[in-house]
This record gives C-alpha cells, structure tokens and sequence, in this order.
C-alpha cells in the first residue's frame, strides 16, 4: 500500500554509485565498515523518513512512497532525481592571489574550498590560477538504492518520540517519555543527555517540528529530572553519603 504525505516510516538502506563499488551513504555498520565509510558518530540502524520532507534525494522519496512495509526494493535513479547533472557554469577559474586574499591558504588539487558559502573543488592549480568545480561532488552520478521499509508509525506518541531521537543523539525511543494534556505535550529525557552539547538547540527544533506533525499542538514542554547519585558503599561496606 503506498505512502501518504507526512506519514512516519523507518527504513534501512544503502547507496551505491552506479557501475562503481562504493557505498557512498547506509544505515548498516557492518556495511559502513566493510566499505571504509565508518563514522564513530553517526548512529546506525533504522532511520525516520517523514514522506514529503524533502531531506532525501527526490528518485530516493518517489519509489518510497510506492513502496510496502517489509519490502526489499533496489531502485536505479538518475541525476535529474538525484544530485542533478553536472553544470559546466559551476567550474569557475580564480586567482590564486584573490584567494589568498580570501583567506585561503591550502589550494591544491582536490582540495575542498569554500567561497561565498559554498563548497567547491580545486580541479586544477597552475599559472597562478586555480580551477574550482561548485558542482555538487555526485552531480552526474546515477544512484543505486537498495532499501527496506521497516515499519510505518501511526501512534501519536511513538511519531514525538522518533521526531525527538532523531535530533538527539544517544536516545533510545524507549528512552523518552510523552504526556499530554489537552494540547500539551511534555516531553521528558533520560538524564544522561541533559547536559549533551547544543541540547537546547536541539530542543527549539524538535519544539518547530512537533506542531508541523502533529494535530492539535497548544505547547511544548520539556521536563528535566536531575537524580541524587547513589550513596558508595566502601570497601568495608560502609556507606559513604554525601551531605548536603
């Protein structure tokens, strides 16, 4: 049965570039690791697909929404639908001097550079010149996914609780617990990511998301529980408490 707008589904994929051997994105470790595009940072497994978001490549959303939970489906999709075709107007030609001036120090062939905010790679340096390509670096490529709808989320908590984990790293969703009350939803998190860098960030935009998601949203509440640490026992088995 196909997918709707906004429906919730968890997914497992990989990306290949055609006619070549390499794993350019997956949600699987092993396969990160067998292809050397292992991240210690990334979080493995299942990832939330909002259909109609927009943060996959559009061929990647078209055969998702076509698609049946439980499924295996290996779909070939081209630039238009992927990163596009290769534009010859993004390769631009500078002065290694200007460059400089922009405060540019390493210019070297296959060096990643940004200028204007945009990123752009140095093709070729010489005659005081160097060549950069604004191209998006699979601008070109043709794609192969191979992916498997995992499971579609209908529950109303369950929908928070991904929209939440997906911003917030080291959560389980059995970790995070919702209440509600006549439009507001209270949102309470494991004490072990309380003080987690940019948790407030990830907190205002978990807070934008929720009510573009969810019916019937009047407020956002998060609750932080900070919990007394157990009192140590010595080696004598003597407690030691802590006063306060």
């Amino acid at each position: 049965m196909p997918f709707n707008e906004k429906d919730f589904i968890l997914v497992e994929y990989t990306v290949k570039v055609k006619d070549q051997d390499r794993v350019i994105d997956t949600t699987d470790e092993k396969i990160a690791k067998e292809y050397g595009i292992y991240d210690e940072e990334k979080e493995y497994g299942p990832i939330l697909v909002i259909i109609g978001e927009k943060r996959f490549v559009k061929g990647f959303e078209e055969a998702l929404r076509e698609s049946n939970v439980g499924e295996e489906k290996e779909v070939e999709i081209p630039p238009e639908k992927a990163f596009g075709p290769r534009d010859r107007n993004k390769i631009r030609t500078f002065s290694v001097r200007e460059l400089r001036k922009r405060g540019i120090k390493r210019i070297e062939p296959g060096e990643v550079i940004e200028i204007g905010g945009i990123p752009g790679v140095v093709r070729e340096v010489g005659g005081g010149r160097a060549v950069i390509d604004f191209n998006h670096p699979l601008a070109g490529k043709t794609l192969i996914y191979k992916f498997k709808v995992i499971k579609k989320i209908d529950d109303r908590k369950e929908k928070i609780k991904y929209l939440v984990k997906r911003r917030i790293r080291g959560l389980n969703v059995d970790e995070i617990k919702i209440h509600e009350d006549d439009g507001k939803i209270m949102i309470e998190l494991p004490e072990k990511v309380l003080l987690a860098e940019d948790i407030q960030l990830a907190k205002k935009i978990v807070a934008n998301e929720i009510p573009k998601y969810i019916d019937n949203v009047k407020e956002i509440i998060f609750i932080d529980r900070f919990y007394k640490a157990p009192e140590e026992k010595t080696e004598t088995g003597e407690e030691n408490k802590i006063t306060q």
